[in-house]
């Protein structure tokens, strides 16, 4: 009997066993489910900044290969020769800017999520007061390609890709995450830039932006239908004399021909060196037109194709006329001359009968 005069018996005295075990083991499964939940959470802040690592690097390779076209072109164009290896100077330039993006934003990453970030075995900065900190890159480390992964050629823009194997490694206090970067691809579309092909081949008398002809059209076979002549109406050959013009780009400016694919032409890079590069895949490759004959005191009256890559090489062509007497002209009032090779290509015909 206690001293307020309640019995306490051997059966009563058990059943309190059971609770008093129950809440210890209860106290130290809290302990365990918060340690647990502590090191969940870290774990998950840790993974979430190698996801982000990763896409910091990703849209920075698609703006750094951006800026290294329009930077690589307006080069050319201001020293007035083409390059001698463009690929190496637009890796130059995508290597400098690309650190510089990943620098700046894995150090605002490193101090948001109080993580060490190390790309490459380089510390990243969390001050970058200090200007003397090392690259994150180097040129080994990135290609640039205007081919996909599956094989297929892409003539209006290109992949800035980082292989794979990059060292990477976050630190927290008791936490580790090492490993190595996949490959990463960053696209950048050159849709805008200037393309200095046509300002060197043309004495620097002519200028053009690269917009896509948006009529091109390729079916699953293969076969490919250019829509140059859907529409013969007066004077015009539609989507033709369009092309011509550069109807409808960005600018709203006429007289900037469009760009399609032509396997027999130039892709960006070769347009910065001034000719075809070997080993180049012809799907990356894309045509023109040059309006105007801008070097007509050049070529003295000689009938040129106005094929950008025919006229540079003074390749002859012959006219196109409408009901037999109408001469087609271009949107800069000449003629509009085309190899005979290029006519059967396209397909266009010598005299379109309305």
């Amino acid at each position: 009997m206690d001293e307020k005069g309640y019995t306490i018996t051997p059966l009563a005295f058990l059943l309190l066993i059971p609770i008093v075990i129950f809440a210890v083991a209860f106290g130290d499964i809290v302990n365990e489910i918060n340690q647990f939940s502590t090191v969940t959470i870290g774990s998950d802040v840790t993974g979430g900044t190698v996801s982000s690592i990763i896409s910091v690097i990703q849209n920075g390779a698609g703006d750094s290969g951006r800026y290294a076209a329009y930077n690589a072109s307006r080069k050319v164009i201001d020293d007035q020769h083409f390059m001698s290896d463009s690929k190496l100077y637009t890796r130059q330039v995508v290597t400098q800017q690309l650190n510089a993006h990943v620098i700046d934003a894995c150090s605002k990453l490193s101090r948001e999520t109080g993580r060490q970030i190390y790309i490459n075995n380089v510390l990243i900065p969390t001050n970058l007061t200090n200007t003397t900190f090392n690259d994150t890159f180097s040129q080994d480390n990135i290609t640039v390609t205007q081919v996909d992964p599956y094989g297929n050629g892409d003539p209006f823009g290109f992949y800035v890709v980082v292989k794979a194997g990059v060292p990477i490694k976050v630190v927290q206090e008791g936490q580790v995450y090492e490993g190595t970067l996949p490959e990463i691809r960053g696209y950048a579309p050159i849709i805008g830039v200037e393309d200095p092909y046509i300002w060197i081949k043309t004495s620097f008398r002519s200028r053009d932006v690269i917009y896509e002809y948006p009529q091109y059209e390729e079916n699953y076979l293969g076969d490919v239908d250019y829509h140059f002549d859907d529409n013969v109406t007066g004077a015009e050959i539609q989507n033709l004399w369009n092309c011509l013009n550069g109807t409808d780009n960005p600018q709203n400016q006429s007289l900037l021909p469009q760009y399609f694919p032509d396997p027999s032409g130039l892709n960006f890079f070769e347009r910065l060196q001034g000719g075809q590069i070997s080993g180049e895949n012809n799907e990356t490759r894309m045509s023109t037109f040059i309006i105007g004959n801008p070097l007509s005191d050049v070529y003295r009256g000689k009938t040129i194709s106005a094929l950008d890559h025919e006229y540079a090489t003074g390749v002859t062509g012959t006219g196109i006329t409408i009901n037999g007497t109408v001469p087609f002209n271009d949107p800069a009032g000449k003629p509009f001359y085309l190899s005979q090779t290029y006519k059967t290509y396209f397909p266009l015909a010598s005299n379109y009968n309305t």
